[in-house]
């Protein structure tokens, strides 16, 4: 999963490092996945959101990943802590799939050290991205049905 840089947006990375600092300094229950992001950060490349290319995934995209073990294919969509809820697909960026999926591009096939095996999962298709070059752009609505906000859970969990 090394080897090159990621690219993330700078209000990515001023809303990520912000995150990282306050959770630091506090008793958030796994520092380790907290290190790690924050090491990721420290070695992204990064840029103004017109200059991303349209593959990179960023904080809300949306993504198709293949998982080499099972063969199957997954959606996802990479949010805040906050916002995570892994029966939905909403994967939390503090979480090793979270964490490993940021700022990487389709074709990437990225591992992961889950608790007894490495998932591998390879970048399929960045479905949305959000502010593409400023504007805001909505989600592919196709594959899933959207929930009003006021109507989302606000689970905390750390999915997947």
């Amino acid at each position: 999963m090394k080897g090159h840089s990621i690219v993330v947006t700078d209000a990515d990375m001023d809303r990520l490092s912000r995150l990282v600092r306050a959770l630091k300094h506090s008793l958030f229950r796994d520092q380790q996945q907290l290190e790690w992001l924050d090491q990721t950060l420290e070695s992204a490349d990064v840029r103004p959101p017109g200059s991303i290319p349209r593959d990179v995934i960023r904080m809300n995209s949306s993504i198709r990943v293949l998982d080499f073990d099972t063969d199957q294919k997954e959606l996802y969509t990479l949010v805040f802590p906050e916002n995570a809820d892994i029966s939905r697909g909403q994967i939390s960026v503090l979480a090793p799939v979270g964490i490993a999926l940021l700022g990487r591009r389709q074709g990437d096939v990225i591992e992961i050290q889950a608790p007894g095996r490495t998932r591998r999962l390879r970048v399929e298709h960045v479905l949305y991205r959000p502010e593409i070059e400023g504007k805001r752009v909505q989600p592919d609505r196709s594959r899933r049905r959207e929930v009003p906000l006021h109507r989302r859970s606000q689970k905390t969990s750390l999915a997947a």
